[in-house]
């Protein structure tokens, strides 16, 4: 009897210590157990994805939209809804506009971004709006 009582004893504190370490997922947090703080912003508006297309993607977006090699200084190739407003990496979102469309839209996307910070607009709607960026009152400055 002494025998069984110990090994049931020695069953039961096993597996009771190994119950916190099964109930633990693996998870990419690359902030778990560190000393570290969490980053104030939300994960929707940053990304260590690309936030910009490739010199690669950028020159065949040129040629897409046929612009001359020698005239492409005056001219960016961007993400249409770009990566802080939940858009896609994918060659399919970018565009081509001039620097001074370019300039005009990055102040529509800075507004965006900081009215879906504050959850002033969705996701959807900021898309929609990126989309429609010059009829944004911003852009009519």
């Amino acid at each position: 009897m002494n025998t069984v009582l110990r090994t049931t004893c020695l069953v039961a504190c096993f597996w009771l210590g190994c119950l916190p370490a099964l109930g633990k997922q693996k998870t990419n947090d690359p902030y778990q157990g560190a000393n570290t703080k969490r980053p104030k912003h939300s994960k929707a508006l940053f990304t260590t994805i690309k936030r910009h297309p490739s010199k690669a993607e950028q020159k065949a977006a040129f040629e897409d939209y046929r612009i001359p090699p020698q005239q492409r200084q005056n001219y960016v190739a961007e993400y249409r809804v770009p990566i802080s407003l939940d858009g896609s990496n994918a060659y399919a979102n970018i565009e081509v506009l001039t620097k001074n469309q370019a300039r005009m839209k990055h102040k529509v996307e800075r507004d965006l971004e900081k009215k879906l910070r504050r959850g002033e607009i969705s996701t959807d709607e900021a898309q929609l709006r990126i989309l429609n960026w010059t009829n944004e009152p911003l852009a009519k400055r």
